[in-house]
């Protein structure tokens, strides 16, 4: 696995070099998966390791490898981004279960917010090291939150914080999200 994501990295970066322009007004930012290679599962994780890395930061200099969680500035606005499975395990771990399931991403989008956390879950469902759980804190609240989990795509809002979940590219037919800080909007794309 860790000698094929390397060479998945390095193609990604060969592509990437064809296009100079995007290249030259991009930056690429990294976060590590539940399924990355890496120490372990208990989060915050690390960035992935450069080894990984080396062909596609060789190739594309706006690479940048970021923990996960991760916290991301432009101009005025947070963006958070967590990328795990966490909707199925609070679903699964939680008291109360809204009887229609379009009401899903909105209870969830209400527990995150009101919680100030990424993962209000107890430490055998989502281990925690208790000395950096506040890198999973939501306080104060991000403009934009990015849960990368393997759920449906959603977008919902919350005390002024949009969640989002783009779902995955592959079973989505190859749709996206796309966020405009300026209007604060996210808006579904698709290739």
């Amino acid at each position: 696995q860790v000698m094929e994501l390397r060479r998945v990295l390095t193609s990604l970066g060969d592509t990437i070099s064809q296009f100079p322009e995007l290249m030259s007004n991009s930056r690429f930012i990294l976060v590590p998966g539940p399924k990355d290679p890496g120490p372990c599962s208990v989060y915050p994780r690390p960035a992935l390791p450069s080894y990984l890395t080396e062909g596609l930061r060789q190739k594309v200099p706006g690479v940048e490898l970021m923990t996960n969680p991760c916290r991301l500035l432009y101009c005025t606005q947070e963006i958070v981004v967590f990328r795990e499975d966490v909707l199925t395990k609070i679903c699964r771990n939680c008291v109360y279960f809204p009887s229609d399931a379009q009401d899903i991403p909105s209870h969830f989008c209400k527990t995150l917010i009101s919680q100030a956390h990424l993962a209000p879950l107890p430490p055998y469902v989502l281990p925690t090291y208790w000395d950096q759980d506040y890198c999973l804190s939501l306080h104060p609240t991000p403009d934009l939150v990015v849960i990368a989990d393997r759920g449906d795509p959603f977008t919902t809002s919350n005390n002024g914080s949009i969640v989002t979940n783009p779902g995955s590219f592959l079973k989505t037919d190859f749709s996206f999200k796309v966020y405009f800080p300026k209007r604060h909007e996210v808006e579904d794309s698709q290739i």
